[in-house]
Formats: C-alpha cells, structure tokens, sequence
C-alpha cells in the first residue's frame, strides 16, 4: 500500500541520512563508538555510546543488552491496541467501565494529562479512537482514502463526554491510586508522549550504568548525553521535503533532547492532498498549517508532547501555547515552507542551505 511503502520509505530515508552525516570508517573515533540497532517503537532505534576504555565499552554492551528488553517490554505495554497493559485497560474504557492505573504507570499518565490540561487540550492522549478510525493505528488499518465523516463525529462525541483528567480512586484514601473513567468509546492513546518518556527512562538507566558519553535516536526524539569524543554529538534534522533538500538543520545539544514531529512521517495523499497522523482533537481532522516542528529541551518527555501540540496549535498560536508549555527552543516548518525559530534555538541551529529564517521572541 502507498502508506506502507512512504513509511518503510521514511525510516530508511532517516537511518540513510544519518548514517550519511558520520564521520567516515578511518576516523580513529569509529572504533570506540559502540552501537545498537533495534526495531522497537515503531521505528529504528539506534542507541551510541563513545567510549575508548574496552573494559567501559564492555559495560556499554550489556547496558545495551538491558535497554533493548527494556524498550521490548515499554513497546508491549504502551500499545494502546492488543494484549498488553494498556490495551487491556483501553478494552475496560470501550465496554464503559472506569480504569484503575497501574502503579508504575501513574507517572507517564499524570504527565500526560498534566500537558494535556496547560496545552488547552491541543496534546490529547485520549486520541486513540480517532488515530483507529484514520487508520494510523497500525500497518494493517493503513487507509488511502479519508475515512466517513460519520466515523470521525462519533470518536469525537465521545472524546467530548468522557473526563478531561484522571480521578482519584474511590475509596483510595491516601493511597497514590489514580482512576480513570468511565468513557465510553475512549481509546487513551500515549502515542505522542510515550517515546520521549521512553528515551529518558533509557537514558537514566545509561547514566546508571556509569555511561556519561552517548546518544539515543529513536526516530524523530534524540537525546544526546556528553560529548563523542572531542566534540559535540551533533543531530541532523531532515527537511520535511526532501524534493527541497535532504537536511534542515544541524544541531549540537547540551545534554538535551531534540524531537521533530511532521507530516511527513505517516501520511497518504487522495486527490492532490495529504492527510497525515498528526490530529487535532478538535476536529477530528490532520492539524493544518505547518510541515514540522522541532522542539530541544532537557526534558525528552515534555519535548515530545510539546511538539505535537505546537503543531496542532499551527502557524498563529504555536509560539503562544509554547510559552504555556514553558518551551523555549523550538524551530518552526509552515505549510509554505517559511521557517521561524524563537530566539534562543536560533543561536543555535545551523541551516545547511541558508534559507530565510524569521526569528520570534
């Protein structure tokens, strides 16, 4: 199908152009980089650790070994379809019960909700309905047609009656118990949070581990922690249309995360126009007006979030809703392709092709 192959297409595209931007094999720091790829997320993930001691890169190898089940076992269980622990309690919500969150993942549920409150409701993760009905759920429900508008209106009455946040249990006292419901017809969907939520819980497992020089790229959310060797890691931020140019920019994060949400990522295009997976909760529709949005913050979790809401919030009110989001670093793609950055991520990007670029406060 046309999705599948501009999917499989756009993963390749990304591992191909940053294999692309590494030093060539005769750099002496190719052999002490060590290196995993893993099929996880539903992308490549590709974990890198500098290290020239071999005793470190052998502490390296099996801190790698333990990510990669850790990030098999996060996949299972943030699905928001199937037999894992989240698609279990989405089965719950459907039938019109209420949910009792798990202890381990109240964290990532509160935060969600927590963004989803400040953003004006812009991040949403109680999209899952309407990601299903659009077919962005999974490879097999891919579409290459807009779905009925009938299925649309009816995962959006159902996002408008069920809760905006989550309830304390009944009866929980003083117990940290959160619950959730009832909201028939709800699918909670961390889709857009939990990947950076993931690469942070990774990457304190690697500072655990005593790995203070590494970076994680989990398709569009990378964090980088140290240095590789004698300088900065250094990430190369695709242009969202390639027929324009293979990079945007290049940055170099201080122990940082830079996530890029676009509508280039998952999409199929029915009569001249593309329909991508980025949704706007409002309307039930892709969101309108911007290519992509990056976003570099310390926090991968917030990073994530925050750049599907700026993107939903679109060209005349992204900057607004990422000063409620205490974002300050974003780097902006308009539906025209015109370019806007806020001040201090300016100052730092470098633009390969030298394009316009309108700096905002």
């Amino acid at each position: 199908m046309l999705l599948r192959r501009i999917l499989v297409g756009a993963a390749l595209l990304a591992l191909l152009s940053w294999l692309a931007l590494r030093p060539p094999p005769q750099d002496a720091r190719e052999t002490e980089l060590v290196e995993r790829n893993l099929p996880v997320l539903g992308t490549w993930v590709t974990l890198s650790a500098y290290a020239e001691d071999p005793a470190l890169q052998t502490r390296v190898q099996r801190a790698f070994d333990q990510v990669a089940q850790q990030l098999a076992d996060f996949d299972t269980r943030w699905r928001a379809f199937g037999d894992g622990t989240l698609g279990r309690l989405n089965a719950e919500l459907v039938a019109g019960d209420s949910i009792r969150v798990p202890q381990d993942m109240l964290p990532l549920f509160r935060r969600a909700f927590e963004i989803h409150r400040i953003s004006g409701g812009l991040f949403d993760p109680r999209i899952g309905a309407l990601v299903r009905v659009w077919g962005f759920d999974d490879e097999a429900h891919y579409r290459e047609s807009p779905p009925p508008q009938a299925e649309i209106d009816t995962a959006l009455a159902a996002l408008r009656e069920a809760p905006e946040s989550l309830q304390a249990c009944p009866g929980s006292g003083e117990a940290e118990q959160d619950c959730y419901g009832p909201a028939p017809g709800v699918v909670l969907d961390f889709g857009a949070i939990a990947k950076g939520y993931a690469v942070d819980q990774v990457g304190e497992r690697l500072l655990a581990a005593g790995i203070e020089n590494f970076m994680i790229n989990a398709g569009g959310n990378v964090r980088t922690q140290g240095r590789r060797g004698d300088r900065a890691w250094r990430i190369a931020v695709r242009h969202p249309r390639p027929e324009i140019g293979r990079l945007l920019a290049i940055v170099e994060p201080d122990n940082e995360n830079l996530v890029t949400s676009g509508d280039y990522e998952r999409y199929f295009e029915y009569q001249g126009r593309r329909y991508h997976h980025i949704l706007d909760p409002r309307d039930g529709r892709p969101a309108q007006g911007l290519q992509a949005v990056s976003v570099l913050s310390a926090d991968g979790t917030l990073a994530d979030a925050a750049s599907t809401a700026l993107f939903v919030a679109g060209p005349g009110h992204w900057r607004d809703t990422a000063r409620k989001l205490g974002v300050g670093q974003s780097l902006i793609v308009k539906a025209d392709g015109a370019l806007q950055a806020t001040q201090t991520l300016a100052a730092r990007i470098t633009l390969p092709a030298k394009p316009p670029l309108e700096v905002v406060p």
